[in-house]
């Protein structure tokens, strides 16, 4: 029963996150604010994407996890698996989406495109690590890196590097208000 459980967490998690980080892209535009500024991308950055994608992945499989868990579905390394995908789908959008971009530029459909493919490839990844035998220890040391890293994304968000990393290229600015002179 859990494999059949473990799929459908699968196509739940893969088409909510989708669809949330088109939502979750406004809500600083909509609500600006310290909280909203500390969840949700404040600009067009490559690293306000990074943490879009971060966000949005880390919240929405909470929100899954905890509705599986009030209905009794037992799920392996749900913490691990989560952290470890949610890396790996954010590097390899950037692995393979900046090269593509710097040579060709924007194209809102292929990003998109190119997103939901790797949101695909990441959360079977995942479906693989919850079908293995759980590992508790893994869990807990992924319970204490995402906080940290969601609390690294928050500082770099009121304190962004001047690279182009953290450059928003549309408002010609870094972090919330920091313009290029």
């Amino acid at each position: 029963m859990r494999f059949k459980n473990n799929k459908l967490l699968v196509i739940i998690n893969t088409i909510t996150i989708f669809l949330s980080m088109f939502l979750f892209s406004f809500v600083y535009e909509k609500f600006p604010n310290f909280l909203t500024a500390s969840i949700f991308p404040v600009n067009e950055s490559l690293f306000e994407h990074l943490k879009l994608i971060y966000v949005t992945m880390i919240i929405i499989s909470i929100i899954v996890y905890f509705i599986f868990k009030a209905r009794d579905i037992k799920i392996n390394n749900y913490f691990s698996g989560l952290l470890l995908t949610t890396i790996l789908n954010i590097g390899l959008y950037f692995v393979i989406f900046l090269p593509i971009y710097n040579r060709f530029g924007e194209n809102i459909i292929f990003t998109m495109g190119l997103y939901l493919v790797i949101l695909i490839i990441t959360e079977y990844v995942f479906y693989l690590i919850m079908n293995l035998k759980q590992r508790e220890i893994y869990n807990y040391i992924s319970l204490i890196l995402i906080p940290i890293i969601w609390l690294s994304l928050v500082y770099f968000t009121f304190n962004p590097r001047h690279n182009d990393f953290f450059y928003d290229t549309i408002a010609e600015k870094y972090g919330i208000n920091e313009y290029r002179k």
